[in-house]
Order: structure tokens, then C-alpha cells, then sequence
């Protein structure tokens, strides 16, 4: 059974822009990064969301890490920070984390 990848979704909590993809990390409208306050969810038709095989090679299953000098995401297949060169080692927190932290969750939005 071939492994199906579906990319998530998230809302701009500045300009209230609504499902923007995951490889996204700042607003396609306002440029505005995303934050700790905004939660993943899945698109709705999930059949037509799943990715190519293309678009899978440059995804990864790790959450987003949070780097602990300037508060950027980064994947998790990056060892520095792509915002100012911080060492991975030293950020413990990924996306995962924070979310358990706070109490949010991931899933399908409401």
C-alpha cells in the first residue's frame, strides 16, 4: 500500500487569511511569520490534498523546530536555522512540543 502524504493547513491569525499550506512559514498575504498560535488542521477533501511524489521528497515526518536564539521555524531535516544560523542542538522545543505545552492540538479544524 503506497503511503499517502497529506500537507496541512493553517490560518494567518494577522490578516485572517484562511488555508495556507504547511510549507508555508510566513502569511502568502501579510508576510507575517506564523506563531505558537496557530494550529495545524487537515483540508477537508483529503483524496485531492494528498501529495505527489514530488511534492513528498521535500517533506519530512519530524515536526518543525523552534530555534531558541530568534524564535524561527525550521524543518526538521535542518541542522541550523535558516533565519539566523543557530545550532539545532541548542533548541529543545519543535512544533509538537509547544503545541502539547500549551494544550493545543492538531487535527481537523471545526
Amino acid at each position: 500500500m503506497e503511503e499517502k502524504r497529506i500537507e496541512g493547513l493553517w490560518d494567518c491569525a494577522y490578516c485572517g487569511r484562511k488555508a495556507i499550506k504547511a510549507r508555508f512559514g510566513a502569511c502568502t498575504s501579510c508576510g507575517k511569520p506564523r506563531g505558537i498560535e496557530n494550529v495545524f488542521y487537515l483540508p477537508e477533501d483529503l483524496e485531492t490534498a494528498a501529495l505527489t511524489q514530488e511534492e513528498k521528497a521535500g517533506t519530512t515526518n519530524a515536526p518543525d523546530w523552534l530555534c531558541a536564539y530568534c524564535g524561527s521555524y525550521n524543518r526538521s531535516d535542518v541542522s541550523c536555522c535558516v533565519n539566523c544560523g543557530g545550532d539545532r542542538a541548542e533548541s529543545k522545543a519543535d512544533y509538537g512540543i509547544l503545541h502539547r505545552l500549551t494544550g493545543k492540538l492538531f487535527g481537523r479544524k471545526d
